[in-house]
């Protein structure tokens, strides 16, 4: 075969984990502005000093609609998407604690029994709705569950397309040999 092929065969094979650097990347940039420090003085620190009075707290953000509110429990240095309407929320219960410190609570909706999760962690002294995005999932480890299963697929197509690939050819040469021998050549 070719040394060209496995090269490019090679090449593709690190696909992954270009996607996985440049989103660790992305994640680790978006981490030098995340938050704003006017949401975390001392009033805040006293306001949110725990997950359960941010958990009530975005309750009556949801249910109001209050995004003023709502900012200021993500603490977010932009504006985060906006939180979805919801007067039918109530707080459930604490669902987990995980071992990087993400408090996961679960909402229930009384009127269509529609589950909604949301994540809390410290940061800076004061408790943080964490919204899913792409550094919550670098920073729990979540992505972890994505490009893994994704890499394994990618890479199990090109060793099948390789080997795919290699059968043909030696078939060809194989094919090619039979046939001057034939001819005599």
């Amino acid at each position: 075969m070719k040394q060209y092929h496995w090269i490019r065969l090679a090449l593709a094979a690190l696909i992954p984990l270009c996607a996985a650097g440049i989103f660790i990347l992305i994640a680790h940039l978006q981490a030098w502005f995340r938050y704003d420090a006017r949401y975390f003085t001392p009033e805040y620190q006293s306001s949110y000093e725990s997950p359960g009075d941010v958990a009530v707290a975005l309750e009556s953000a949801i249910r109001t609609s209050n995004q003023v509110l709502y900012e200021e429990l993500t603490g977010l240095r932009f504006e985060p998407h906006p939180i979805r309407h919801n007067p039918n929320l109530r707080l459930a219960i604490l669902l987990d604690v995980d071992e990087i410190g993400y408090f996961q609570y679960l909402f229930f909706d009384v009127k269509t029994y529609e589950r909604s999760a949301f994540y809390i962690k410290q940061v800076m002294d004061r408790w943080v709705v964490v919204p899913q995005d792409a550094y919550f999932y670098w920073d729990s480890g979540r992505w972890l569950a994505v490009i893994t299963p994704l890499a394994l697929i990618w890479w199990g197509v090109l060793i099948i397309g390789g080997f795919a690939y290699w059968i043909y050819w030696s078939g060809t040469m194989f094919r090619e040999k039979l046939f001057r021998k034939s001819r005599g050549w």
